[in-house]
């Protein structure tokens, strides 16, 4: 008796481990789709004369786009070639 007892609790415990996974790895996996799309969206509407974000905290405006780099002035006479992946926000 005392082992059926103990057996079934095992059973339920685990049936609620597997759904809270379950559950955790829903939202985190439509977090995950939402933010790369949102970081897409801004990868793709780069232009010229934008100020930027970079991911380590680094402002400047864009002077000229390429494929897969983008030229940043940070300074008067100071332009920095950086990947286009590096720019985490569009400040204005």
């Amino acid at each position: 008796m005392d082992m059926q007892i103990i057996l079934n609790c095992s059973i339920v415990l685990l049936v609620l481990i597997l759904i809270m996974f379950s559950i955790y790895t829903f939202v985190s996996f439509r977090q995950l789709k939402a933010r790369t799309k949102q970081i897409e969206a801004l990868h793709q509407g780069l232009s010229v004369g934008q100020k930027v974000l970079f991911s380590g905290g680094l402002t400047g405006i864009i002077s000229k786009i390429e494929r897969e780099f983008v030229n940043i002035r940070v300074a008067d006479n100071v332009e920095l070639e950086v990947s286009r992946y590096a720019i985490t926000e569009i400040l204005t």
